[in-house]
């Protein structure tokens, strides 16, 4: 009997393994619509304690990026002169290699950038991070709070 039991708890492991790879492939039933369009959408907000800083020349990055991955941004959404809380929707549109898509498990932060220009951080730029990164493509209630000051 105990030696069923291993075998049942090794098979139960394995299958929750393989999910967990096809979820984070973007393979999982679900993970992402047809045709490869993927989208995540949500809001992203000011702490209050940093809404002070804003000014109208800001621009608001929305960016994506694989977890562990290169630093480099799978897509990026700019909005120029947020006015707080705004609304995102990133799409393959956004996606900024030619034949990347969005799929799988990403990473989402927002960046209140000074100069407008986009890379790292600069002293004065804002950022805040989605708390239940890395997610799931399809994302559609992303919800980040910008709360960190460079």
């Amino acid at each position: 009997m105990a030696n069923n039991t291993v075998r049942v708890i090794g098979m139960a492991g394995s299958v929750i393994a393989l999910a967990g790879i096809a979820a984070w492939l973007g393979l999982a039933h679900g993970c992402e619509q047809q045709g490869g369009t993927g989208v995540i959408a949500g809001h992203v907000a000011i702490a209050p304690e940093l809404a002070s800083q804003v000014s109208p020349t800001d621009v608001l990055f929305v960016i994506v990026r694989r977890p562990q991955g290169a630093p480099r941004p799978l897509a990026v959404k700019r909005i120029d002169g947020p006015q707080f809380p705004v609304s995102f929707e990133i799409t393959n549109a956004d996606v900024m290699a030619e034949g990347s898509e969005l799929r799988g498990m990403v990473d989402v932060l927002a960046r209140l950038d000074k100069n407008g220009q986009a890379g790292p951080p600069q002293p004065g730029d804002l950022e805040g991070r989605y708390t239940k990164n890395p997610t799931l493509v399809g994302s559609r209630e992303v919800e980040i709070t910008i709360d960190k000051a460079y």
